[in-house]
């Protein structure tokens, strides 16, 4: 029996390491980036700033994760980069292989 191949398309998985306080600013920078879906985590870490956890005074860190077609990641990036000098945060793309295509051609 043969199996029939996967259309996918070609996607850059970014994920977004960043202090949790900065969270409603990133989504709205990156919504008018043109971003129309993302994940969200909390999460806990230990980094150049020693461990970051949710407790009583540290808000802890989030984990924003999107998929996007590669055109849209060198401005993503630069806009995470200009943000990055100032605050809290790590950004990082992968390459992935989306479905459905359409949404990434």
């Amino acid at each position: 029996m043969k199996r029939s191949m996967v259309d996918t398309a070609p996607a850059k998985l970014v994920t977004i390491i960043a202090s949790s306080e900065l969270l409603d600013r990133l989504e709205q920078d990156l919504r008018a980036l043109g971003m129309t879906g993302y994940t969200v985590s909390k999460a806990d870490g230990r980094g150049k700033h020693g461990r970051r956890s949710r407790g009583m005074f540290d808000t802890g860190i989030v984990r924003i994760e999107t998929i996007v077609a590669p055109a849209k990641l060198e401005g993503i990036l630069a806009h995470l980069a200009a943000e990055a000098e100032t605050s809290q945060i790590i950004a990082f793309a992968q390459d992935v292989e989306a479905i459905p295509r359409e949404r990434f051609v």
